[in-house]
């Protein structure tokens, strides 16, 4: 079994993985300056946690001394209103991050290989659906300052491939969700479902506020099976210096995922809708083929109803 470093190992998604790690008998240490993330998510009879700050290039230079692989979720995250409100922290931290890790995985002795979480927001001006990890190199780049230092990391990725012979491989999720993300306060800074569930449950908010007019499609995936993706298939040869899309590939639009949550919590009354204006630069579509990892025997297994009940389930216990 491996010794592994987690960065961002408390979060929401990182967290699912480092449990999944751990029930595959690795020795996991996670990384994490706790700004997002929570300690009550992590097992610390099991899990090693180390308290950091990876923009700091002098306290991250040793931080993968005697690890072999390091899987990197720590990064400047949430919904659309996060990326318009906090640009210049997000690319920054997202960027200075990166490349103080590598810089210390390269030093490193006993280093194998850099798993990297990216977004499918590296895909949000793309007119290829589903969008192929191939698309990559023939869309435009990406306009969000989040999704731009996203595919910064995968260039990184490569660089140091080709430089260093780090062996790398890069996960792709698509709008991941789970029971353990908070809804925020602020219009757009969490994620669509837990803010959806919110409003809906919470707030009583009736008519239901949307962001722009509902059309904008995506596709969601559930965090146990990303967990399950990355934490198998990390150690997988055949991912080796390879990007992958992770996702649950059956898309909704915002209203359909709207009417779903209504229904699943609503005051029993007709769904009614108010818009309101999208953030600039709103992606109206993003949907993955995922061919790619289904050909390594990797699928999908919670659909969005089970999905949201858990997530709904959770937020309702925790009163978030």
């Amino acid at each position: 079994m491996a010794k592994v470093l987690v960065t961002g190992g408390a979060g929401f998604i990182g967290s699912r993985v480092v449990a999944k790690l751990v029930r595959d008998g690795h020795e996991v240490t996670v990384a994490d300056n706790l700004s997002k993330g929570q300690v009550k998510n992590l097992d610390l009879g099991k899990v090693e946690l180390v308290k950091v700050d990876l923009c700091d290039a002098e306290a991250t230079k040793d931080v993968l001394d005697g690890f072999e692989y390091c899987f990197h979720f720590a990064a400047k995250i949430g919904g659309i209103g996060y990326f318009h409100k906090y640009p210049a922290e997000i690319i920054r931290d997202n960027t200075l991050m990166f490349s103080n890790l590598l810089d210390s995985a390269r030093k490193s002795k006993n280093f194998k290989k850099m798993i990297y979480l990216s977004s499918s927001m590296v895909f949000e001006r793309t007119n290829s659906f589903p969008s192929k990890e191939e698309d990559i190199f023939t869309s435009p780049p990406p306009i969000t300052h989040y999704g731009f230092s996203k595919l910064i990391g995968e260039y990184y990725c490569t660089a140091f491939k080709e430089q260093y012979g780090m062996k790398y491989t890069i996960f792709r999720p698509f709008n991941a969700y789970w029971p353990g993300e908070v809804p925020e306060h602020e219009v757009g800074i969490a994620h669509v479902i837990p803010d959806l569930i919110k409003k809906v449950y919470f707030d009583k908010q009736y008519p239901l506020e949307l962001l722009g007019d509902g059309s904008q499609v995506r596709a969601y995936t559930y965090v146990e099976d990303l967990a399950d993706a990355i934490g198998s298939l990390a150690f997988d040869k055949r991912t080796d210096n390879n990007d992958f899309n992770v996702a649950n590939p059956h898309a909704y639009t915002v209203m359909e995922l709207a009417q779903k949550i209504w229904k699943m919590c609503g005051d029993g009354r007709p769904l009614k809708t108010k818009h309101l204006p999208v953030f600039k630069d709103d992606v109206k579509k993003r949907v993955p083929s995922t061919k790619k990892i289904e050909a390594l025997g990797w699928n999908a297994k919670v659909e969005m109803e089970e999905g949201l009940v858990k997530t709904f389930d959770w937020i309702k216990k925790n009163r978030v």
